[in-house]
């Protein structure tokens, strides 16, 4: 288990309790997530100067145009609201553009395994039975189902944690054996960033 910074434990803090509102009212307030963000780019400016308070800017801003742009300005169908961004990019103010993609590569594959569980077994429902009074029933519950709010919260929070948890072994596992290129993290160095 690795041994945790300032920075990280603020950070999942932050997100536990962003979570756990989120959970409770499906909501993630500005009180949590602007200073939040603000004090991830002062915490990075602290421990590394300058050029960490830059990265950190660069994540938040990455965080923003991956939670933004597809949703609400290519698709033009929101399905997701501006809190979710706006923790999301508190996190990539935390973490940098590098750790911000990862929590995202978790973050998607926790809310992609919590609709699958929400929503599967109704699908299957649907497609299993003929057409009856009983799949009409079964048809109404998947589309309700299918359109029930499920918070993000909670998921990024466990998205943050296993980001930080298994950084090393995900970057191993992709390959990334050396994890930086001079003092930028080698998922940067990918993407030419």
């Amino acid at each position: 288990m690795p041994t945790l910074t300032l920075t990280q434990i603020a950070l999942l803090a932050i997100v536990t309790v962003a979570g756990i509102i989120d959970w409770k009212t499906k909501k993630i307030f500005n009180v949590i997530t602007f200073p939040a963000a603000l004090l991830g780019i002062v915490l990075n400016g602290l421990v590394g100067g300058w050029p960490a308070a830059l990265m950190a800017v660069a994540g938040w801003i990455l965080a923003v145009a991956i939670m933004v742009l597809p949703d609400h300005v290519i698709m033009k169908r929101p399905k997701m609201y501006f809190g979710d961004a706006k923790l999301m990019a508190a996190i990539g103010a935390f973490q940098g553009p590098g750790g911000m993609l990862m929590t995202f590569f978790y973050f998607s594959l926790i809310y992609g395994l919590i609709t699958t569980v929400k929503v599967g077994p109704l699908l299957y429902k649907v497609l299993a039975k003929p057409s009856n009074a009983d799949a009409d029933e079964d048809i109404v519950a998947y589309n309700q189902a299918k359109q029930a709010k499920i918070p993000l919260g909670p998921s990024i929070a466990v998205g943050t944690a296993l980001s930080i948890f298994l950084r090393e072994p995900t970057l191993n596992l992709f390959g990334f054996h050396d994890t930086t290129i001079g003092g930028m993290p080698m998922v940067l160095a990918m993407f030419g960033l």
